[in-house]
């Protein structure tokens, strides 16, 4: 009787043991199906992790079912290690898999359109302008649908302008009621017009949100090489708001000989808008037509195609770096930098000469400030380069895979493309194939300050950057030469 319990009890604790092994078992075959379902990994990566599986729980297995005591301990504790380990990488496969399926695709742009009429008139409420006269100026498709949610409100009575000047000056000579801007319209006007910022209010604000047109030209991203046109929008908040491009970075990647050359545009480069005619202006305020006159744009200036875009705000470039725990970067010399809240508050920043670690409000103040540098906005150029490859940098590092989760949650819902998921997946995959380190060249166009006429304000000077038609001329030898072209 008594070997007969002996003998159930040592089978008991074998079925324990080996319960531990099927457990892990069961946790590793989850993380190989999510290892397959990821789409990053080439065929020979699955292949080794799968026999090495095989060859973990085959070895557990052996462990666990032994009748020594100390093989089934140290099996045990295998087990659990394991299990831990699979259990943590499910969670980074899972919050990879969330930020691939949640990847924001641009399919439309939101533009902010505000009702103003003056501070010492009668007008409060968009109400008060029922039977009133509105005026704005009738350029584009979405100040038609503008006009028809600001119809379904009130009826008034319209003034078409031909430009924004005449527009406003109408309005503070008090010869119409009330204005329609775009609100980016309403803060350049706000930046260059004392009189008209602190002479007029807004009594109504809405959106309208129009289609945003497909440019891409798709190509094997890992086969071919490729532009993708990298835009820093001035604002916070949704991505999708139409904005002034105040980054504007051309990625030329070569993904044959793993070469990335980054040219910075500044954005005040004087260029003539994709589509118009007459008098030129600065490249930031493309944005204002959206992403797509931006890239139009541009590859007009630099005689190439661009396959791609990527957008992102300051919003995104504060998370992302502080997720990172801050950048390293060495500052060329002494300046001061403001950083401008979301909620207005400025925050004043010290650079000084040296090695410096940034967190993410610093940083956006280091790649904004250009009143305060000696090249002023090549400077800035310069110094936005800097922060993308100390970005690069500490994405690269050993450390990143204890902040890899947070850091996904950072990126995701702060920056929009138009390069599909399959090509980024396939891209991903070949790096993970061929391991090749990549050689990254920087170049900045050039030019010279001057205070020209714009398309934007036709009848205001404003400083631009005239480009030196030679140092263009070289950037587009530069990238043809990575393209191969």
């Amino acid at each position: 009787m008594n070997k007969e319990l002996v003998h159930k009890k040592r089978l008991k604790k074998s079925v324990i043991f080996k319960s531990f092994s099927l457990i892990t078992l069961i946790v590793s075959i989850i993380f190989f199906v999510m290892f397959i379902k990821l789409n990053i990994f080439p065929e020979s990566y699955l292949t080794i992790m799968g026999v090495v599986l095989l060859f973990i729980n085959a070895f557990l297995y052996f462990f666990l079912s032994r009748k020594n005591y100390l093989m089934r301990m140290l099996g045990t504790v295998l087990a659990f290690g394991l299990t831990i380990m699979f259990g943590v990488g499910i969670n980074y496969q899972h919050a990879t898999l969330d930020f691939f399926h949640n990847l924001n695709f641009l399919n439309v742009e939101q533009k902010t359109y505000h009702v103003i009429a003056l501070k010492d008139g009668n007008y409060r409420t968009l109400k008060d302008l029922n039977n009133k006269t509105i005026a704005y100026v009738m350029d584009n498709e979405a100040v038609a649908k503008m006009e028809s949610s600001l119809k379904k409100e009130i009826t008034y009575s319209k003034e078409i302008f031909e430009s924004t000047s005449s527009l406003i000056d109408d309005l503070l000579e008090d010869n119409v009621d009330a204005i329609v801007l775009e609100d980016e319209e309403k803060s350049l006007y706000q930046e260059m017009e004392h009189d008209f910022k602190e002479e007029t209010i807004v009594i109504d604000s809405f959106s309208i949100e129009t289609p945003v047109k497909d440019i891409k030209k798709d190509v094997e991203i890992t086969k071919e090489p490729f532009n993708i046109y990298i835009t820093g929008v001035d604002t916070y908040g949704e991505l999708s708001k139409v904005a002034r491009s105040d980054v504007n970075i051309l990625a030329t990647i070569n993904p044959l000989t793993h070469q990335i050359l980054l040219t910075s545009i500044p954005r005040d480069y004087y260029v003539q808008l994709h589509d118009t005619t007459g008098l030129k202006d600065k490249l930031t305020h493309a944005g204002r037509h959206g992403v797509d006159m931006t890239v139009q744009t541009i590859e007009d200036l630099l005689d190439t195609e661009i396959n791609y875009y990527l957008k992102i705000n300051f919003t995104s470039l504060v998370k992302i770096i502080d997720t990172l725990g801050g950048i390293d970067i060495d500052v060329p010399f002494d300046f001061n930098a403001n950083y401008l809240e979301e909620d207005g508050t400025q925050i004043y920043y010290e650079f000084k000469e040296g090695p410096a670690h940034l967190d993410g409000a610093q940083a956006l103040a280091y790649s904004r400030e250009r009143y305060e540098l000696r090249e002023g906005d090549i400077g800035r150029a310069r110094h936005q380069q800097q922060v993308i490859k100390a970005m690069l940098d500490k994405c690269l590092s050993k450390n990143i895979l204890t902040k890899y989760a947070s850091l996904l949650g950072a990126i995701e819902g702060n920056f929009e493309t138009n390069l599909d998921l399959s090509s980024i997946t396939a891209f991903i995959q070949n790096q993970l194939e061929t391991m090749s380190p990549w050689q990254v060249d920087s170049q900045v166009l050039t030019g010279t300050g001057s205070s020209e006429l714009t398309y934007t304000f036709p009848e205001d000077y404003g400083y631009v950057m005239i480009p030196d038609e030679n140092i263009v001329k070289d950037a587009q030898e530069k990238i043809a030469s990575v393209t191969n072209k």
